[in-house]
């Protein structure tokens, strides 16, 4: 902005005395011409941001002459006027300077579109309450004169700094126009390293960062972007490989509703139950706390490879073939990310969006990454498990937000959250209840997705999201051949435990229950421990029998189950205490919110 630069290179000379202006600064002739004018102090300062002005525009001017596109050279459309020693007609205010309207006819207050206050001293902090009474004046001028105003600007011009002021009808907004001007962090060099500050004495999750150079301790690098979607409207986020202390990690900048759960609060819970399978967090932290609606949370984590899908085209020898050798490493892969829902579960977190980029494998291990979908349980009268009330109080107190608001909100993103080609036949038909078994199920679609012929994979055509549930249930119904509908071959030493999954799903005792899981919201499916042992490690299965017992504690007493023959104990999760109706989304792909 060379308005801006121009002003700081001449605030040394903003002593209240005359200021010094060089030739390489800004044109000869308008030097020579300010020089003359011998102005100082707050005069000083205006004709220097006017002559400002004058020089952006005049280079505009040029550039437009000698471009072969001139429309795309924007033209002048203000006439910029030194009000100190004479008020706007129409109005007693004198600011120190006017931005009109270049095509009115008339120069009054009707044409103004913007006020300069000036003041020789910078006032970074804390604006005196006479400007502020100044600035404020001038807005309140604009508001009464102009009835198709949407917004009032007022530009504050002290010492080297700009700062721009915008009034709406409700909430105004003050923007400094420095290095820092829509970011972060000040952004006035090239670097592309950043570091994370801590304050000592603080233990909620508020931090700070600035932009450094690579030998600074602690800097990351912002160099090696990870794609991902980025939708500037709803969750947004930002990946970044990196290394860390040494360690190869991934840098994760999340812009999340304030009315929904931090991803860190939900690495804190886990971390205070021990979870396994999750990623390591090396840092973590809140840079904004609201604004205009959003938190900004950054976490620094392991980099914990690659997904699972990719992992095992890495076996693959053609559409139909892949080496037998992935079968034996995905079971393994089965048994760890089933204990860590388990888990996870336990300690009163669903992850609520298991899909092929969030299982990472690397070193024969693989992790479930990417909760900021996650939903919080807290334990209590209803809820036979879930995280404890005390650590609920801490985490929401350390990463500052309201815990009954945001976790009574995420229960109603139920029925939304997820990806949508491997959301649980219930979620994609609009059920409004989410368990453990939807993201077991989700697990499950995770693995055949990996295995399928690309080709061929009719489990996985999307139409709408209730078309694609009621594939999945005829498909499933085909007891012997639904592998083959989901594009799946020959799973070789990992069809036994596939197969274990698609009756633990899907199946009571001898009988399907597909159509239920999309007719009937009431419907819970219960956990057989004789089918989850030969998917799951002992743990889970133990976890299973002694945290969710046959009665459905968890759903609350009014709730009735329908009981099922040769099962034991409910995995379902649910945490409802009421049964809403359900409501079928349509639309296609609708997906995690």
């Amino acid at each position: 902005m060379k308005l801006f630069e121009g002003v700081a290179q001449a605030a040394p000379f903003l002593d209240g005395a005359k200021l010094k202006i060089t030739k390489r600064q800004i044109g000869k002739e308008t030097a020579q011409s300010f020089v003359a004018s011998k102005k100082s102090g707050e005069a000083a300062l205006m004709a220097y941001f006017f002559v400002l002005c004058e020089e952006m525009a005049a280079e505009a001017r040029a550039a437009r002459e000698k471009s072969s596109s001139p429309a795309d050279i924007p033209q002048e459309i203000y006439d910029l006027a030194d009000h100190q020693g004479s008020a706007v007609p129409g109005s007693p205010h004198k600011p120190d300077g006017v931005l009109y309207y270049s095509k009115h006819a008339v120069k009054d207050i009707h044409a103004v579109h913007m006020c300069v206050e000036a003041k020789i001293t910078p006032t970074p902090d804390a604006i005196p309450d006479l400007t502020m009474g100044q600035i404020l004046d001038y807005m309140n001028a604009l508001w009464v004169n102009q009835p198709t105003r949407t917004f009032a600007p007022v530009l504050y011009v002290h010492g080297r700094m700009l700062t721009l002021f915008v009034f709406t009808r409700r909430p105004w907004f003050r923007i400094e126009l420095a290095d820092k001007f829509g970011h972060f962090c000040d952004v006035d060099t090239d670097s592309q390293y950043i570091r994370f500050n801590h304050a000592d004495d603080d233990d909620r999750a508020l931090k700070d960062a600035i932009m450094t150079t690579p030998n600074s301790p602690n800097a990351l690098s912002l160099k090696s972007r990870i794609q991902r979607t980025v939708n500037p409207r709803s969750r947004l986020a930002y990946l970044f490989d990196t290394m860390y202390m040494g360690n190869k990690a991934v840098l994760k900048l999340s812009w999340t509703p304030k009315n929904r759960l931090p991803e860190g609060a939900v690495y804190d819970i886990l971390r205070e139950g021990n979870v396994q399978g999750v990623p390591d967090i090396y840092d973590s932290g809140l840079l904004l706390t609201d604004f205009f609606g959003y938190r900004l949370e950054y976490i620094i984590l392991e980099h914990c490879g690659e997904s699972i899908g990719s992992y095992v085209n890495g076996y693959r020898k053609d559409d139909k073939t892949i080496d037998p050798g992935a079968h034996l490493e995905v079971k393994q892969f089965i048994h760890q990310i089933t204990s860590c829902l388990v888990q996870a579960r336990v300690h009163g977190i669903l992850h609520r969006d298991i899909s092929d980029g969030n299982i990472a494998v690397r070193d024969g291990k693989a992790k479930v990454i990417d909760w900021g979908y996650a939903k919080v349980i807290v334990a209590g009268a209803e809820n036979i498990l879930g995280v404890d009330p005390t650590v609920a109080n801490n985490v929401s107190q350390k990463w500052t937000f309201n815990k009954d608001d945001v976790f009574n909100n995420e229960n109603t993103f139920d029925p939304l959250t997820g990806t949508v080609y491997f959301m649980s036949v219930p979620v994609l038909f609009g059920m409004k209840r989410r368990g453990l078994f939807d993201d077991i199920e989700s697990l499950f679609y995770v693995v055949l997705r990996a295995f399928a012929d690309p080709k061929e994979c009719f489990g996985f055509n999307l139409y709408t999201n209730e078309t694609l549930a009621l594939t999945r249930v005829g498909i499933l119904g085909c007891d012997g051949s639904y592998l083959k509908h989901f594009g799946v071959g020959g799973l070789g030493s990992l069809e036994p435990t596939i197969e274990a999954m698609f009756r633990y799903l899907f199946y009571s005792g001898d009988s399907y229950i597909g159509h239920k899981l999309i007719s009937d919201e009431r419907y819970e499916r219960l956990s057989d421990p004789v089918l989850a042992a030969r998917f799951m490690d002992k743990e889970a299965v133990d976890s299973l029998r002694r945290f969710l017992p046959d009665t459905p504690a968890e759903a609350g007493p009014s709730a009735k189950r329908k009981r099922n023959t040769g099962t034991a104990g409910s995995a379902a999760g649910t945490d409802a205490t009421d049964r809403p109706k359900r409501a079928r989304g349509r639309g296609r792909g609708r997906g995690r919110t």
